[in-house]
């Protein structure tokens, strides 16, 4: 059993933006993709899961980056589960470039769903115990800061066909791409170096929400509710 799992990637065109840098958005999706390869390998992947009716589900987020890397570059990926707590599991990931330098550091917090009742479900209860191996936590768990920025606009997003995934809602690397159509940043060439994010409901098919943006300095925050009930706030710094 990998306890501890290690992947390669190559950069290729798709993945990046008009500046030639690792897309966030294509960032989260490859964390996403080896973090469901590992959780096969320890028994918890879609292939136990989903007979069951259940899925892994993201609920919070950090990612600090010192550079994001470009097209062509090979991507060396170490991840790793923490220490569960209240039906909440941590999943660690480091990525370094070819020379060995650590170019982006990741925490997430996962739980798994009951697809129909849409409540977290505890392993135990299913006879699941997630192995974790002797290996130290990369950084704090995922927490976000207390107050949104100032308000700098306003933006409202309706969920389309395509961005739907196998859980039924709309994927939580979407909600990247959406947060950075809104924002100045990206589009002048600046580059991410972190982004904290929390899930609090879902958004399904052609459900809509409405999105608060914030700003201080090279700081923004991304805040999107539904009838007045948050679906997540996201904090995103560029340099």
């Amino acid at each position: 059993m990998e306890l501890i799992f290690q992947k390669e990637y190559c950069i290729e065109a798709t993945d990046v933006n008009m500046f030639g840098k690792l897309r966030p958005a294509r960032l989260l999706e490859i964390i996403q993709t080896v973090s469901g390869l590992h959780a096969e390998k320890l028994g918890f992947g879609s292939d136990v899961l989903n007979p069951k009716n259940l899925s892994w589900v993201v609920v919070r987020q950090r990612i600090e980056i010192s550079r994001m890397p470009g097209q062509d570059e090979i991507l060396h990926i170490t991840t790793w589960p923490g220490k569960g707590m209240h039906g909440l599991f941590p999943r660690y990931m480091e990525i370094r470039d070819a020379a060995g330098e650590s170019l982006i550091r990741s925490c997430f917090l996962w739980v798994i769903l009951d697809l129909k009742t849409r409540v977290m479900i505890q392993p135990a209860a299913l006879g699941l115990e997630m192995p974790i191996p002797e290996k130290e936590a990369l950084m704090p768990l995922p927490r976000l800061p207390k107050q949104l920025l100032p308000e700098i606009g306003r933006a409202s997003f309706t969920v389309p066909y395509s961005f739907i995934d196998v859980v039924g809602h709309m994927n939580n690397t979407r909600y990247v791409e959406i947060a950075e159509n809104c924002l100045a940043a990206p589009r002048q060439g600046k580059e991410l170096r972190e982004l904290i994010i929390e899930f609090t409901h879902e958004l399904k098919l052609d459900e809509s929400m409405e999105l608060v943006i914030g700003q201080e300095e090279n700081r923004y925050s991304v805040r999107g509710s539904k009838d007045g009930a948050p679906i997540l706030t996201l904090f995103i710094t560029y340099e």
